[in-house]
Order: C-alpha cells, then structure tokens, then sequence
C-alpha cells in the first residue's frame, strides 16, 4: 500500500462544533470504483467509503474515485495503477463482463492485483474474479471467456436460477433479504460477528465453492460468510404463461444454500474479497415477495417482476461496515470499527433550485441564488457543512436544515458526521448558475 504521510506541527481547535482527530500522520487508502451503465450501483458504494478513522494517533482515510473502462486499459491521470491506487472494486453490473472481453482490461486488472493492489467484487464483480462457471455450454459459457481468474473459486449462478432475482427485480424495490452465517476465519474482516447471522440484500449473486486452479499465484480461500438460506425460500419466485389470463409455468429454483457468499484470499501480492450479496444497499427485517405484470391489461404482452413488500427498512448503512472493513484489509491497514456511521441528504437532491425552490427535474443539481438543504446523521454527534472545502455551518446533533448561498460555478459540498476516532460524509457537485 502507498502511505500519503502529512506530519502535522501543531492542532488548531476551532470554537465550532467539529470534530478534529489527534493524529500525527495521515494514510490515504485511494479507491477506485468501476462505473456501470447505472451510475447508481457505483454510486451506491462510493457513498459508503466516504469515511476514516483513526488507529493508535494515525488518521486512515478512505478515497473513493469512480473510473471507467479507458481508465482501466491506461488511459488519463487516473488510470488504473498502484501509483494511482491501493484498491479496485467492481460493483454488481453486467458492464463489466464486456469491458473484460479485451484484453488489456483483464491483463491491467490482475497485474494491479498480482503487484500489490486490493480487489473488491460484489455480485456479478465476484463472478468476474472467479475460476468461472462449472457447467455445460450455456449463456454463461460466454462470460467465461472475460473472467479474470484470480480467485481460486467457481461460480453456482445460472441464468434460469439465481439471476432472475436480478432480471425479475422492481430495481430497488427487489432484492430480497437473505441471512449469511458468519464462521470464525483467520481472517479478520468478520471479527466480532462469528457464529452469527446476518441479514443482507440478495440480487442474484453467485454460490461461490472451491476451484482447482493450479495458478501458483492464486491463495488460499478462506470463507467469511455461508448462504444460511435459499432465495427460493425466502422469495419464491416463479415463470409465468398466458392462457387467457396469467398462471405459473414454473417455479424459479436455486441451489447456493450451504455455498459461500463471501470469501477472502490473494493472488500474487494482492489480497481480494469477494461479496455475493450486496452490502453496500439497505437490508429488510421481515416482508414477502409480491410478482405482478408490468402492463396489467396488455394481456400476454408483458412479462413479470417482483417487489420485496411490506418489509422493515434497514438504515442504508446497516452492512458498511463489510466494506470499509474490507477495503481497508485489502490494502494492508489496520481494520475500522465496524459501526453504521454516515450521513445523508434529505434535500436538494438532483434537480433546478430557485432560492431554495424546486423549479425542475434533471439529473444534475442547478441552483440559482441559493437552496434549502436537509441533512441526517446516524451513529454521530454533529453535523458539518462544507462548500469547496471550507466550513460553512456546523450544529451538534443528527439532524441539520439549513439554507446555502452557492455562487456561480461548479462547487462541491460536502456532508460530514462525526463521532471520537471516526467520520463519515457525503460528496455532491452543485452548479450555480
């Protein structure tokens, strides 16, 4: 890992209510996120690892950058290296599997594992790292032909099985929750949770069992989380037909029960971590599936998805612990506590603001005068406001409103939560026009 060391000479108390670590050096843990054709999955685990935390007088802290394929083959100031990076992650997507395709994709990825750099996979990302699939010509066949095989570990994760819990999927109102057992490893990702359960949101994730690679670069496996379910079980879903009216073909079965949802290992100086599941996304405690056809009176010109209904939420936090924890494994630094704290907007979210008014929607933030902002804090003591790096309010407390005068120009405010030894925040652009 390469340590970004800042000695600092002396600690400046401020009269407001932030929260200053007591460090004498800082340690940046750069990341880089693979983008998707749904910036939101990227997103989604950017938002969690905007966070440090501070170990025996050292301030580790988390920075994650979302690139994308030219990145990855080389290309710009932020191409995928270790002199650029400790960790790279790929989140649950399709895109990936085709970027793989070329092979200056594969052959960038696993010299920057083989050399030193961590890896993170998260469902189809797991998939992607893996030995593959064992099993006879199918669709799956072609994805095999851009896996990275860095992870001595086959993939049970087949088309007409597990993955209809992505393709049948409402988007985020899908996904059902699925427990995981947590077993004592050697590893110490999981630390304080052994022979526990834990609930996770399931997207159609692989059941990941042992490979027999004979890639002398290629480490031990050590398991962290078990399937302690079956998807079918908990959400049954199923294949429908059209007879005059709708009834069920099929049920939709799956078989990763008893298999690993998560593991840990190496390959060559690199350390990895793999997620089946979802952690970066908010879990439900109870609930039931509900299928429905997208165009109800289109008769057989439709087709079925599914809702995880009437569930309790989790906080959006609730397993980013998994992911902090991991990223900072992977890139050989002391592990973070594992707590939910974070922070999020409530307002001024994508759109047109006039003086603190929603005038219309598009997907960036355009803002003219001014705009009403709504914070919320978990797990901390405070709330602080910053535009382009500097502190324009601060409150104790998990709850801010406020109003925020933005200048013309591109800026970037941030969000930030604290407790002693950790902080979490939240990083947007806003235009000012």
């Amino acid at each position: 890992m390469r340590y970004r060391i800042i000695v600092i000479g002396f600690i400046c108390f401020s009269l407001l209510p932030s929260f200053s670590f007591s460090q004498k050096s800082n340690v940046e843990i750069k990341v880089a996120i693979y983008d998707s054709v749904i910036s939101l999955f990227a997103e989604e685990v950017k938002k969690s690892l905007e966070y440090s935390w501070e170990e025996n007088g050292t301030k580790y802290e988390i920075i994650p950058i979302v690139i994308g394929r030219n990145e990855v083959i080389g290309k710009g100031k932020n191409s995928l290296s270790i002199e650029n990076f400790d960790v790279f992650i790929v989140p649950g997507s399709a895109r990936p599997y085709l970027d793989a395709y070329d092979l200056r994709w594969r052959k960038s990825v696993k010299n920057f594992v083989e050399n030193g750099g961590g890896y993170i996979g998260i469902c189809g990302g797991a998939n992607l790292a893996s030995m593959g699939f064992q099993e006879r010509l199918s669709v799956n066949s072609v994805i095999n032909l851009s896996i990275l095989k860095i992870a001595n570990v086959y993939v049970n994760d087949q088309q007409m099985e597990e993955w209809q819990y992505l393709w049948k999927s409402n988007w985020q109102y899908g996904l059902p929750p699925i427990n995981v057992y947590i077993q004592k490893a050697k590893n110490p990702i999981f630390r304080g949770f052994y022979d526990s359960y834990r609930n996770i949101r399931y997207g159609g994730g692989p059941g990941m069992y042992p490979a027999n690679s004979d890639d002398e670069k290629c480490g031990e496996v050590i398991p962290l989380a078990i399937y302690a379910e079956e998807p079918m079980e908990v959400a049954p879903l199923h294949f429908w037909r059209w007879r005059g009216e709708w009834e069920i073909a099929a049920n939709v079965t799956t078989d990763i029960k008893g298999q690993y949802a998560a593991i840990a290992t190496t390959y060559g100086k690199g350390r990895i971590v793999l997620f089946s599941p979802h952690p970066e996304k908010k879990t439900f405690f109870g609930g039931h599936v509900e299928e429905f056809p997208v165009r109800p009176h289109a008769g057989p010109f439709t087709w079925f998805i599914y809702n995880w209904s009437d569930g309790i939420p989790s906080e959006e936090s609730y397993n980013w612990w998994m992911l902090r924890r991991s990223v900072a494994w992977v890139a050989h630094s002391p592990l973070p506590p594992a707590t939910n704290l974070s922070v999020f907007v409530e307002d001024l979210k994508e759109g047109m603001y006039f003086d603190g008014r929603e005038i219309m929607c598009i997907k960036r933030k355009l803002v003219i005068g001014g705009s009403r902002i709504k914070a919320r804090a978990i797990g901390g003591e405070g709330i602080n406001i910053y535009i382009d790096e500097l502190l324009k309010d601060s409150i104790y407390g998990n709850s801010y409103s406020g109003f925020l005068s933005i200048k013309k120009g591109k800026h970037i405010v941030k969000i930030e939560t604290w407790k002693e030894g950790e902080k979490a925040s939240y990083s947007f652009e806003v235009i000012g026009i």
